[in-house]
């Protein structure tokens, strides 16, 4: 007779099978530059083989060895409730969560295969709760918490909307749930870094959504327009650390064009060297190094008038309101600069990575480079992780068992970035979209230099977007700090002493 025993472990040796073969799938080529948690040699998976081939080097663990090393429990069939949604917007699919069955699609079939582990191991079943947006998904939770009730085990969306959670006391601080280390590299260390008040941290992201190998913010630029002034792809200076503003606005030059001669530059006919969007100012400020806020002493302070804040400021305010630099649409709707590259009729397009994918279909290549420095002093690259697109973990403090909780979301977690973000950064990411080699190696250079700033997430005293359409003017933003700055403070100081407050 055939057991209900027997049956489960078939489907676990199956389900393992499959995982073996999505990971020899996503083992990138001799050619390709790899990616964080998923490098390894074609004859011994596993194991690193450096350069070439020639030396063997660290060795990459195998999803199945990392759960192991993980703690061992058995929760009874419980049933471990996940509040999340697969969309973005109306536009953009953000999956976070697996359909009921493998469907073909490479990241919902690798969510389903983490998540039937992850039920193994502990003896429970994972439901999703799917909601169509993050906004009535926390506002559904916000009123469950302050009635007292236990829903959900964890809420899984927008960093940007889980900020009233956060400051309202309603959410656990990850830095203190029992068996999450935030030191695994399937957390992020940069958000840790930089979104941490008073030791207090409720901002946690990483390998546990599929969203985190997106969540920056970068440039397309277009091959067939390069190719057609006769310029040099930008992939050369970026790795010789000479990826400059003024690098970048020498080039823009060349793109923009009044094509239909009525003297003006319209987004329906022209051409343009840099199209952006309303946010791509605070995402330049970042990739200079800078940003409106800092750490200090464990708590964030604004940095508006350190010298090199000016600096960079005032260097973008110079070619912000000059369309021959930068173009910004004077009625933009959302996605505005996608028809506009896509039709050849950009040089240069910076948003999100996960809006590369409205390109998949565009005939022209494009290539992929992060955002420039600000200067050749600078020696890192920045990539600034928007609110919108990033997704943080949401621990209610009605959680019943945090010990539990913590348990299957660091599993979670770990599934994640062995068997989930391969498939999004490897394979969507670098083949689907990414069209070459190099635009590869840019990805890594972006997802290392990850930045945040509270200023965008929490925009005290409108800091945030005060910045934004100030430097669209050409104006001075230290000017208009001037006239904000007691407000701001005083946001930011009720923010500091809610977070100081939790418990």
């Amino acid at each position: 007779m055939i057991t209900k025993k027997f049956l489960r472990n078939f489907v676990l040796f199956a389900l393992i099978s499959a995982l073996a073969f999505i990971a020899s799938c996503s083992q990138p080529t001799d050619n390709d530059g790899g990616s964080p948690g998923n490098q390894g040699g074609e004859e011994n998976p596993g194991e690193y083989a450096g350069e070439d081939g020639e030396e063997p080097g660290e060795e990459v663990p195998d999803v199945r060895a990392v759960m192991e090393t993980l703690p061992d429990a058995d929760y009874r069939g419980y049933e471990f409730r996940i509040w999340t949604s697969n969309h973005f917007n109306s536009t953009l699919e953000g999956r976070q969560a697996p359909e009921e069955e493998q469907t073909g699609d490479l990241v919902n079939d690798a969510l389903y295969l983490r998540d039937r582990l992850v039920e193994e191991k502990y003896n429970i079943e994972i439901v999703y709760n799917i909601y169509d947006d993050s906004g009535p998904l926390f506002s559904a939770a916000q009123r469950t918490i302050n009635a007292g009730d236990d829903s959900f085990d964890y809420a899984l969306d927008k960093m940007m909307d889980s900020k009233s959670l956060a400051q309202s006391g309603l959410l656990v601080d990850f830095s203190r749930m029992p068996n999450i280390d935030l030191s695994n590299e399937w957390w992020s260390k940069y958000a840790l870094r930089d979104l941490t008040i008073d030791g207090r941290f409720f901002f946690p992201t990483g390998d546990i959504t599929a969203r985190y190998a997106g969540s920056q913010y970068l440039m397309l630029f277009n091959k067939k327009l390069f190719e057609d002034f006769g310029l040099d792809l930008p992939y050369r200076e970026v790795l010789e650390g000479n990826w400059t503003l003024d690098a970048l606005f020498d080039l823009t030059k060349h793109g923009t064009q009044d094509l239909n001669g009525d003297g003006e530059l319209r987004k329906t006919d022209d051409r343009f060297g840099l199209v952006v969007e309303n946010m791509a100012p605070f995402c330049f400020l970042h990739a200079s190094g800078e940003g409106l806020t800092k750490i200090v002493d464990g708590n964030p302070v604004f940095n508006v008038r350190n010298d090199r804040t000016v600096d960079v400021m005032e260097k973008l305010s110079s070619v912000w309101n000059d369309p021959y630099y930068v173009y910004l649409p004077t009625s933009y709707n959302t996605y505005d600069e996608v028809p506009i590259f896509k039709e050849d009729r950009a040089l240069f397009a910076a948003m999100t990575g996960t809006n590369t994918v409205l390109f998949k279909d565009m005939e022209s290549d494009f290539g992929i480079v992060p955002l420039p420095k600000f200067d050749g002093n600078q020696t890192d690259y920045y990539s600034y992780c928007q609110p919108y697109g990033s997704a943080a973990v949401c621990v209610p403090v009605t959680a019943t068992d945090l010990e539990r909780t913590g348990m299957i979301i660091e599993a979670m977690a770990a599934g994640g970035k062995y068997m989930v973000t391969p498939e999004v950064y490897d394979v969507t990411f670098k083949i689907k979209y990414a069209r070459d080699e190099e635009s590869s190696q840019m990805l890594d250079i972006i997802l290392d230099g990850s930045v945040y700033d509270f200023a965008f997430i929490y925009d005290w005293g409108q800091v945030y977007s005060s910045f934004c359409t100030t430097i669209a003017r050409g104006d001075s933003f230290l000017t208009r700090f001037d006239a904000i700055e007691d407000r701001a403070q005083s946001g930011m100081e009720r923010t500091i002493e809610a977070f100081t407050n939790t418990d």
